[in-house]
């Protein structure tokens, strides 16, 4: 048996690196530091593991002051205003914040980017079916080509539209859905 825990989703890791530049490190300004990489959203071992290059210039961290600053970053990245702004780009989320309300409006962003990258790819998809119908119309004039071929693009195409609409009908009642509380759902596979 699954459980499903709505609308918390699997949340992607985000992927990258972190590095300090040597003008960085002979400036230590290690809270300064700190706070970007917070406010980035970079995870604290990843940030450390950064620090560490300094030591190839001959300084040491000052990991307490960075610690400071890369908490006060991340307060600012964990508000649940950018969690919703980073799902809405499509922005992965790498787990850094201890905010259930940050993940639930992530949710909400990354859900609305899924709707909207569907429906983008829809509208491509009947712009190219429109443009073999049309030359599919071309090559029935000259009689080169049978019917089905075209059938079943008018079917696909119908499809999309009737997905697309139900897209757009699903997306205008996402604000209201996100006013439910969440359900947890057990199904069995």
């Amino acid at each position: 048996m699954r459980k499903w825990t709505l609308p918390l989703l699997p949340l992607i890791v985000l992927a990258g690196c972190t590095s300090v530049s040597k003008d960085e490190c002979l400036q230590a300004n290690w809270h300064g530091i700190g706070y970007k990489h917070g406010a980035d959203g970079t995870e604290y071992r990843d940030g450390i593991d950064a620090l560490s290059q300094c030591s190839e210039y001959g300084v040491s961290a000052n990991i307490a002051e960075y610690k400071v600053g890369y908490d006060q970053g991340l307060a600012v990245y964990c508000e649940p205003e950018n969690g919703f702004t980073l799902g809405m780009q499509g922005a992965s989320y790498n787990g850094v914040c201890n905010s259930t309300a940050f993940r639930k409006a992530w949710q909400e962003g990354n859900d609305r980017y899924q709707v909207q990258q569907r429906l983008i790819y829809i509208d491509d998809r009947i712009d190219d079916i429109d443009r073999r119908l049309k030359d599919i119309r071309a090559e029935l004039n000259s009689n080169q080509l049978d019917n089905g071929q075209q059938k079943e693009l008018y079917r696909e195409r119908r499809d999309l539209e009737n997905e697309r609409k139900d897209l757009r009908k699903e997306r205008a009642l996402l604000p209201l859905l996100n006013k439910l509380p969440s359900v947890e759902i057990s199904t069995e596979w």
